[in-house]
Formats: C-alpha cells, structure tokens, sequence
C-alpha cells in the first residue's frame, strides 16, 4: 500500500510537468527549425524554461520532431548541449520545454567581440569538440551547426542546440543524402546532395573556427544554390596572416573538399597540435574558466508581460505515443 502511495505520488508530480497549464510564456526568444521558441515560467517552481512550440499542422515533421526530443534527452548525458526538462503535448501543439540558457549565442560574441584571441577560440573550439563528438558517438549528425545555434550560459560555458534537423543512427558506413543546413556553413557533400557522414558536422565546426578567428565565413553565403557550391568546390579561403600557424592548420584540416580527408572522420581531433595544451578531463568536467563573461541578458530583469500559447484546434486528434518525458533530475 505504501509504495502504491508512493508512485502515485511520483506519477501526479510528474504530470504537473506536462500539463501546459503549469507553464506561463513570457516572450518570444526566436525561431527554430519548425517552431518557434519562447521564455516561459514553470508555475510550480517559478522556474524558467525555454519552450519550443509545434504546431500539429503538417504530419510529416513528425519525425523531425521525435528525432529532435530524442536527442534533448540524450543530451542530459553532455554538458556541452542543450537538454530537455519535459517533452509533452495538447491536442493540437507539441511541446518541447528546455534549460534555459541565459548567456546569448556564440554569434553574440562573434558580433560584440569581432576576431576572437587564439587563447578564446580554444577554449570555444575544446568544448565544442566534446560535444560534437558525444553526438557522433551516439549515432547523431547535427546537420545545422552554426554560432547562432551555439548558446552560451551565465557563467560562459557553450551548449549546442537546435536539433530540429539532425539525422540518427549514423553508425559505422551509415550516410545521409540531401540538402540541409544554413548557406555558407554547409559541407560540399551536402551542396551536391550526396551521400555524407559525421564529416558535414565537422566541416561546419572548421567554419565556426574561421568565423570566430577572422569574424568572416571562408565561403560566401551569397547567391544560388549553384553559386555556393561552386565557391565552395573551386575556392580556397584566404587565411589572414593573425591566424597562429596550429590554428590554420587545423582549419585547413577541417575544410578539405574530400569528406574520407577531413579531420574528425580521418583521425582524433583532440590530437591535433592546436589542443596541445588542452587537458581534455578538465575540459569534460566544465572546470576550464571561460575567457568571456556573457554581457547578454540576464534571467532576471525583463519585463514578465504574459502572452498565449497558440489556440486549440478541437479538430485536431493526432497524438504522437511515447513522446511524454520529464528528466528526472528536474523533479527533484
């Protein structure tokens, strides 16, 4: 009897976290792939979330969707990404609520900072790389990295986010095929739309390393599809003279044309001479001190003018199953 207490108990405290009536939005932080994303309130705990909202519209982001709430679970395994707190649904919205990270984006620092120092973009590039390589160690392919989705906490620790195209159980030769991901950080083998592995995210990672070293992306975002491949297929970036020769050398490492080339496919990233100095336990603890104390806003001081969630449609009566979760450690 008092374990049947118990569970209840556990299961009604539960469910206080997937009912959106526990949840009041504060204001919109963005878009994201298939939905946008707004500051919410988690009423119970007067705790801030940042909530993804989907609407049930078209059938065939489904898929998307699962993909993406299976990886915001995984995710608590990392400190270097984005997680969940809940993952629920209404009849007609889907709900993905995440940890709020209040620090802004690595593109913030890009735009406030301009060329970041040798000693910054190591420090950027060291966290990146674990996080990039637990996804690829569980089989994911973020497919849209880029500093924009490159969130920053309050003490200036980075977690990766947006997951809303990523690709699973990419295993051993598993490949992908088509078009994804944002002009100008975009790998060859995704512009030509053929087959390609773990290499697109690390080409992106070479590009996020140019752009945080030189405030300029190598290849131009500009123009046509045709256009983009074609500089990235027959260009080489300029590589400025303030670039450290390990720092060049591993960005030209990282942006070869060919994928079986690339560095992170072909050999350990951690060994390039670049991360020499980087003692890769204490980079996995989070106890390197960041370079940058985020000047972004805060957790607290805005303005709390509540908005609403988008209405119900009664016509709506797809429910995805097995969607709903709560990760343990936010209801303790």
């Amino acid at each position: 009897m008092a374990e049947e207490k118990r569970r209840f108990r556990e299961d009604a405290k539960t469910s206080e976290y997937l009912d959106i009536e526990n949840y009041s939005l504060i204001k919109e932080l963005g878009e994201g792939n298939f939905g946008k994303v707004v500051l919410a309130s988690f009423k119970i705990k007067n705790q801030l979330t940042a909530i993804k909202i989907i609407e049930k519209q078209r059938e065939e982001d489904f898929e998307y969707v699962r993909r993406e709430a299976s990886v915001l679970q995984i995710a608590s395994r990392c400190p270097f990404l984005c997680r969940a707190m809940a993952t629920f649904q209404t009849k007609s919205l889907i709900l993905l609520a995440l940890e709020y990270v209040n620090g802004g984006t690595l593109e913030n620092i890009i735009e406030d900072r301009g060329r970041l120092s040798n000693k910054q973009v190591l420090f950027y590039a060291s966290e990146l790389v674990v996080g990039i390589q637990f996804l690829h160690e569980n089989g994911i392919v973020h497919r849209d990295l880029k500093p924009e989705n490159i969130l920053v906490d309050e003490q200036g620790h980075v977690k990766i986010g947006d997951f809303g195209l990523v690709c699973t159980g990419m295993y051993g030769a598993n490949t992908q095929c088509g078009y994804y991901g944002t002009p100008g950080y975009t790998a060859p083998q995704v512009l030509l739309e053929e087959p390609y592995d773990a290499g697109a995210d690390w080409w992106s990672f070479g590009v996020i390393l140019y752009e945080m070293a030189t405030n300029r992306l190598p290849f131009s975002p500009k123009g046509n599809l045709r256009q983009q491949v074609e500089s990235v297929i027959n260009r080489e970036p300029e590589y400025p003279d303030s670039l450290s020769t390990k720092l060049r050398d591993l960005i030209k490492q990282l942006l070869k044309k060919k994928a079986n080339q690339r560095l992170g496919v072909n050999g350990n990233i951690r060994d390039h001479p670049f991360f020499s100095t980087v003692d890769w336990s204490n980079v996995e603890k989070r106890t390197l001190k960041p370079p940058i104390k985020p000047s972004h806003e805060s957790a607290t001081g805005f303005n709390r003018k509540y908005i609403s969630f988008p209405k119900e449609d009664p016509s709506e009566t797809r429910m995805l199953k097995g969607f709903d979760y709560v990760d343990p450690s936010w209801l303790e």
